[in-house]
């Protein structure tokens, strides 16, 4: 039997690249497609780079089949001030992937919220993440899978000095947040990684699965 065809969104990025690179490890996957605007420099036999500024149309048509999708795409109002393009990065992408999925065979599509997402709230951050996840969720996805992680513990290309201090203290943190608290503790970005993975083989849950901190260890867990 063929391997799986995945599709990656912000693939250079904390979570898109540690996920990359378990795809590229991992026998169950045949092909990965990245969509970037940049060109990662990497040579693998399972990778088709596909390098696009976004705006214009791409050309998918020589993809015959999309089994998965991995949307790990992700800014911050420093790097994009501009309100309607950081709408366009948060909700208005993994949108169009979706449908274009759609009519290629996808049957999982993953998105990576944030804890807090809602469209109603008057953080422009979380109201982004909250809108793309209720948009998603208007298409007719097989199994649409949000994570909604706390704060991500991992070394970033870009040097945030909040996320560098925080990322000292929250996991000292973390043992006093449990109970309905426990969604706010921080998390190893591969571990969120390896959770995508696992949700991607093996889980056969409802049509839209949310996942805080314990949804996603458990993913990890229930498969080792």
């Amino acid at each position: 039997m063929m391997g799986k065809t995945a599709l990656v969104l912000g693939s250079s990025g904390l979570i898109g690249s540690l996920l990359l690179e378990k795809l590229f490890n991992h026998p169950d996957y045949a092909t990965i497609i990245t969509i970037i605007r940049k060109p990662q420099q990497i040579n693998h036999p399972k990778l088709i780079e596909i390098v696009t500024d976004f705006n214009s149309e791409i050309n998918l048509d020589e993809i015959q089949q999309i089994d998965s999708i991995f949307s790990c795409l992700g800014t911050t109002r420093k790097k994009t001030p501009d309100l309607d393009v950081y709408r366009k990065i948060e909700v208005d992408i993994p949108n169009q992937f979706a449908k274009i999925g759609n009519q290629k065979g996808l049957t999982k599509f993953h998105y990576i919220s944030a804890v807090g997402a809602n469209a109603n709230s008057s953080n422009f951050y979380l109201k982004m993440k909250g809108e793309a996840e209720e948009t998603l969720q208007k298409n007719t996805i097989k199994q649409l899978f949000l994570y909604r992680p706390s704060l991500l513990i991992g070394n970033r290309a870009e040097y945030r000095l909040a996320e560098n201090i925080s990322s000292k203290v929250f996991p000292l943190i973390n043992f006093f947040l449990r109970g309905k608290l426990s969604k706010y503790k921080s998390i190893e970005a591969g571990k969120v990684a390896q959770s995508l993975i696992e949700n991607d083989l093996h889980s056969t849950s409802n049509k839209v699965s949310i996942l805080h901190y314990n949804e996603i260890i458990n993913s990890i867990n229930t498969t080792q």
